[in-house]
This record gives structure tokens, C-alpha cells and sequence, in this order.
């Protein structure tokens, strides 16, 4: 066991016969740890990603409920009477008047 440990901290089972198998091997290794790497970089960026979309979804909405509600006070109808009064135009005291047309035969 002494002389196996020792022979793997030399590195010799890479330059011995057949040592092929396991360099492919070691690089199969290495590539796929590669790969993996790359996959959780993707994943994090995603995820970075998507947490900057739902602040901004977050931020768009809130800006949303606050310009409906400015729009609903606007559009009262004291609202729309006080701003009128600046051109002269005041809401009627009387009732409109129904006008009937009739038809000639």
C-alpha cells in the first residue's frame, strides 16, 4: 500500500505503459469538470438575472398603482370643476333641458 500511495503522489501510472487510458481519462475528467463549471456560471447569471427583472417588475407596478391612483383623482368630478374654473367654465345650476324631435309624416 506504502509503494501504491507513493507511486500515485509520483505520477507515475501517467508515464507507464497504457498510460493512455488514463490520461483520456484524466482529461475526460477535466473536461466535464469544465463543463459543469460553465453550467453553474450560466446559473448564476440567470439567476442574477431574474432577480433583477422582479425588482424592476416590482418597481414598474408600484409606479403603475401610483399613476392610477394621481389619473381616479383627476378624474373627479370636483376635480375636473376646479380646473375648469380657471377658463370660466362652471358646472350648470339647472338641470339640461330634453329636446324632442318629432317626425314629419
Amino acid at each position: 500500500m506504502k509503494t501504491g500511495l507513493l507511486n500515485l503522489l509520483k505520477g507515475t501510472f501517467l508515464v507507464q505503459e497504457g498510460a493512455s487510458k488514463n490520461w483520456r481519462f484524466i482529461l475526460f475528467v477535466f473536461l466535464l469538470a469544465g463543463l459543469m463549471i460553465t453550467a453553474s456560471h450560466q446559473v448564476d447569471l440567470k439567476v442574477v438575472q431574474i432577480a433583477k427583472a422582479t425588482k424592476e417588475l416590482q418597481a414598474v407596478r408600484s409606479e403603475f398603482v401610483s399613476v392610477r391612483e394621481q389619473v381616479m383623482h383627476k378624474r373627479m368630478e370636483t376635480q375636473l370643476a376646479i380646473q375648469l374654473q380657471e377658463y370660466g367654465i362652471y358646472p350648470p345650476d339647472k338641470a339640461p333641458i330634453k329636446i324632442i324631435v318629432q317626425a314629419d309624416e
